[in-house]
């Protein structure tokens, strides 16, 4: 079967970034020079695009809207995707999305023990990657809410 066959196949199944296909393919034997012009050939036709798969999993993080916004870089770096690139997009990202999942996060850890220690669930949240704004604007609706 011919390379560039073989890259589109694998992307008729899941998205992949241009290093997951890379390492996918050299991992089936392929040589370098092959699975560069295989890749040129995928992206050329729109079969294969960093952006639109980074776009992709920032929209289903929001979603999910249980990432901080270090952790969904982590997650995006994990896939392939240059920082650069993830830097670029989460420029856009709405600080509030990351409030909504520090106070989901928060508000199911805190289900089981009503009289968690403070200090744990800051440590939690920092411990998930949010930033210290976050927590602090999370522990403020917290006190807000408490009797």
């Amino acid at each position: 079967m011919d390379i560039a066959e073989v890259a589109i196949r694998l992307l008729k199944f899941r998205s992949h970034s241009q290093y997951e296909l890379r390492q996918k393919l050299l991992k089936q034997g392929y040589d370098e020079l092959a699975v560069n012009k295989a890749i040129e050939y995928v992206t050329e036709r729109g079969y294969l695009n960093d952006a639109a798969l980074c776009d992709m999993l920032l929209a289903k993080y929001a979603e999910l809207n249980k990432y901080s916004l270090k952790e969904s870089f982590l997650r995006l770096r994990r896939r392939g995707l240059p920082a650069s690139l993830i830097n670029a997009k989460l420029a856009d990202w709405d600080e509030n999305l990351e409030y909504q999942a520090a106070l989901k996060l928060v508000t199911k850890h805190l289900r089981g023990d009503e009289c968690q220690d403070m200090s744990k669930v800051i440590r939690r949240m920092s411990a998930k990657g949010f930033k210290a704004a976050t927590v602090s604007k999370v522990l403020e609706h917290l006190r807000d809410m408490s009797p």
